[in-house]
Order: structure tokens, then C-alpha cells, then sequence
């Protein structure tokens, strides 16, 4: 029995190092060139004349003119005046400080619109990454809690956990875990059908965004929005994997409890 509650535990632990480093690759989409992170992004921006692409995270924006070669930035690409005496401004490639290309510079306007409000509200982004950084706040809270009394419990004689004081303290780890992984489900499925939500949102409004064209999609003015599926495909693993861990760890403590 011992080996086989073992066996659950080393499981539940295997599936929570699973859903946070998810949590972490949401949310560090596109913020560097590091391998695989420009990929994930939930908004692809594109001309398909220049082939000048920008890929829009919930926190970071890649943008280039040679899709395999795109630059990267934990920040909205910021903007710098040309000329002093004129109104005028462009914006900067991804983390660096060289001025984008022409064919760049409409869609960075138009990803910096979708991402603007990723620092504060208002962005349209915010409906997404709002509940996945409460849900992985949950998420943490539940496993740290059940963390916690377990080093704790270690570190006592067994038999000062068998009175009333210590079955008290493990009921309320559990419930706490219970309260904050039911949180953390719910969160999480808030943030998974607004990605959903958002990029229809974004596909429908299409070029008529601010900084869109109406042209054609082969003209070099035109921009083609599209969706990113690893993103949605990330925070429905989480809502999944997240939803199997509460049973696992059930099983796991019902004989505490």
C-alpha cells in the first residue's frame, strides 16, 4: 500500500511540474528568441507580399521580415519621433534599438493596439491573461499548501500527528488545496475560452483594426491576421491536467483524512 501511494504521489508531483511549467511557457510566449518561444503566440500579424511577420504573447511581440529570423521583446514595441518638429513616429524592432522597416511599421501599430494595456487594463489581451495569472496563482497556493504539511508532518514524531491538533492541521492543508485547485480549474477555463474568444474577435475584425488595410491580401499594404493553436492548445492541457490532479491527490489522502 505504501508503495503504491508512493507510486500516486510521485504521479501528482509529475503532473504539477507539468501544469506549471505550461503556466510559465504561456506567459513567456514570444518575450525572447529562445527556442520555441517565438512559436508561441496567440495573434500572427503578416504581409504575404514583404513575408514581414509579427507574432503578439500575452506579454512579449517578435516581429521581421524573414519569418525564421524574427527579434523579440518581453515589451510593446516602443515608439520614437523622427523628426522633432513633426508628429510622426515609428516603432523599433522587438528589443533592439534599430527602427523597423516600412512593411513592419503598420503592424506593429496594429500589435501594439491588441497588446496595449498588457502593463494595466484596457488591453484586449487582458481578458485572457487576467484569469491564467490568477489561475496559476491558485495553482501554486493549492500545491505549496499540501508542500508545506508535508514537510511539516516529516519533521515531527508520527505520533504527535495522530491527536486532534494534527488531524486539524491536515484537513484544513486539504481544504485549502481543494478551495485553490477548484480556483485554479475554473481560472484557468475563464482564460482558455477568452484566447478563444479573443482571436475569433481578432480574425472577424480582421484588417478593420486599427493599423489594418483593406487591401488585398497579396498587396504590400495588406495585413492577414491570424491565430496562434499553441497558446489555446497550452491552457487546455492546463485545465485538463489540472482537473486530473485533484482526484489523484483524493485518492492520495484519503487515508489521512
Amino acid at each position: 500500500m505504501l508503495a503504491k501511494k508512493d507510486f500516486r504521489q510521485a504521479i501528482g508531483g509529475l503532473l504539477a511540474i507539468c501544469i506549471v511549467v505550461f503556466y510559465i511557457l504561456v506567459l513567456v510566449g514570444c518575450i525572447s528568441t529562445s527556442p520555441g518561444l517565438p512559436g508561441i503566440y496567440l495573434v500572427k500579424l503578416a504581409n504575404n507580399a514583404t513575408k514581414a511577420e509579427v507574432h503578439v504573447g500575452l506579454f512579449g511581440l517578435c516581429a521581421g521580415t524573414d519569418p525564421v529570423n524574427l527579434t523579440c521583446s518581453g515589451t510593446v514595441a516602443q515608439s520614437v519621433a523622427v523628426n522633432a518638429s513633426s508628429a510622426s513616429t515609428k516603432f523599433f524592432l522587438p528589443g533592439t534599438s534599430t527602427v523597423a522597416p516600412s512593411s513592419l511599421q503598420p503592424m506593429l501599430a496594429l500589435a501594439a493596439g491588441i497588446q496595449s494595456g498588457s502593463t494595466g487594463p484596457g488591453g484586449v489581451l487582458s481578458i485572457v491573461y487576467i484569469p491564467l495569472f490568477l489561475s496559476s496563482l491558485c495553482f501554486v497556493g493549492a500545491a505549496g499548501s499540501l508542500l508545506t504539511h508535508r514537510i511539516a508532518s516529516r519533521g515531527v514524531q508520527s505520533d504527535e500527528y495522530a491527536d486532534e491538533k494534527g488531524y486539524g492541521h491536515t484537513r484544513n492543508a486539504w481544504n485549502a488545496a481543494v478551495m485553490l485547485t477548484t480556483g485554479a480549474v475554473m481560472a484557468a477555463l475563464a482564460a482558455a475560452i477568452s484566447s478563444t474568444v479573443a482571436v475569433r474577435a481578432l480574425l472577424f475584425a480582421g484588417t478593420s483594426l486599427p493599423g489594418g488595410d483593406s487591401a488585398s491580401s497579396t498587396s504590400a499594404s495588406a495585413i492577414n491576421v491570424s491565430g496562434g493553436t499553441s497558446i489555446q492548445v497550452l491552457e487546455w492541457l492546463i485545465v485538463v491536467l489540472t482537473m486530473l490532479w485533484h482526484p489523484l491527490l483524493e485518492t492520495v489522502w484519503r487515508k489521512v483524512l
